[in-house]
């Protein structure tokens, strides 16, 4: 029998991740998916394997148990979205939280003691299959890891963490840090206007080169540091703009301190 896989939430992230399932042709999986609002998944009525559902009630009236349930719904609407699971869970189920702050210990309290809780990070690029997801999996057992790490990998790449205390720091790099990206590519652009550039020329550089800047790190070998060096002529125009980002208040602090102010609300979160 094909395992179940059970998702509860398909914003944006769990559709993401459905799409990457519904692609790999080498996942042999039945999808139940839990969604009070499934206006937007009418594409799935294509998949045969794919059953919609409106809330835990209803899946539990038809589903059998879930050999993994996979928590997509925001930390705020979390105590709420797990209520009632037990319908869907059975002797060998494991959860998988791709929830921001969230501890495992959180979800044992409310779903038992021995519940086998695993504990993920995303990002928005896994909407391109361009994500990369941190990995938590305690001592859950080899093959309910490894059908973690393949349902990850549908949207991009998978790290494992060995210390979960590590989650919040991850959050504040990799998780929100898409968001600090797409900011760098707004302030070029306003940046490029005020130096003479008509809005929608310096839009299209600023965002043309963001997106280039780190499809080279990805093909390059060296770091970024190197390739920074690379492209930075002594007494050139380059040098003049680093001087200003690499000054002391410059963006490495500015970087530093909006990455702690991001692990510190996942920390309260989390409580």
């Amino acid at each position: 029998m094909k395992p179940l896989i059970t998702l509860v939430g398909c914003g944006k992230m769990g559709s993401a991740m459905l799409r990457g399932w519904l692609a790999d042709s080498g996942l042999d999986a039945e999808f139940a998916i839990i969604e009070p609002t499934a206006e937007h998944l009418g594409w799935t009525e294509a998949h045969d394997n794919v059953r919609l559902h409106a809330s835990v009630g209803d899946a539990g009236v038809s589903e059998r148990a879930a050999r993994i349930i996979i928590l997509a719904v925001k930390p705020q609407m979390m105590d709420e979205a797990i209520d009632g699971l037990g319908v869907l869970v059975g002797a060998d189920t494991a959860f998988l939280s791709i929830a921001a702050g969230i501890p495992t210990k959180w979800f044992r309290a409310r779903l038992g003691a021995d519940a086998l809780v695993l504990r993920s990070m995303p990002n928005t690029p896994a909407a391109i299959g361009r994500g990369v997801t941190a990995l938590f999996a305690g001592d859950a057992p080899a093959e309910t890891v490894a059908l973690a790490k393949t349902l990850l990998s549908a949207v991009g790449s998978v790290v494992i963490l060995d210390d979960e205390s590590l989650m919040d720091a991850v959050t504040a790099v990799s998780g929100s840090g898409p968001a600090y990206v797409f900011l760098l590519a707004e302030a070029m652009t306003a940046a490029g206007v005020r130096a003479g550039l008509p809005a929608d020329l310096a839009r299209q550089l600023a965002e043309a080169t963001v997106s280039g800047a780190g499809a080279l790190i990805d093909a390059a070998d060296e770091p970024p540091s190197q390739l920074r060096v690379n492209v930075t002529s002594k007494g050139g125009t380059t040098a003049a703009a680093l001087s200003v980002l690499m000054a002391d208040d410059g963006m490495e602090d500015l970087m530093t301190r909006a990455i702690l102010a991001a692990r510190d609300r996942s920390v309260e979160l989390g409580g």
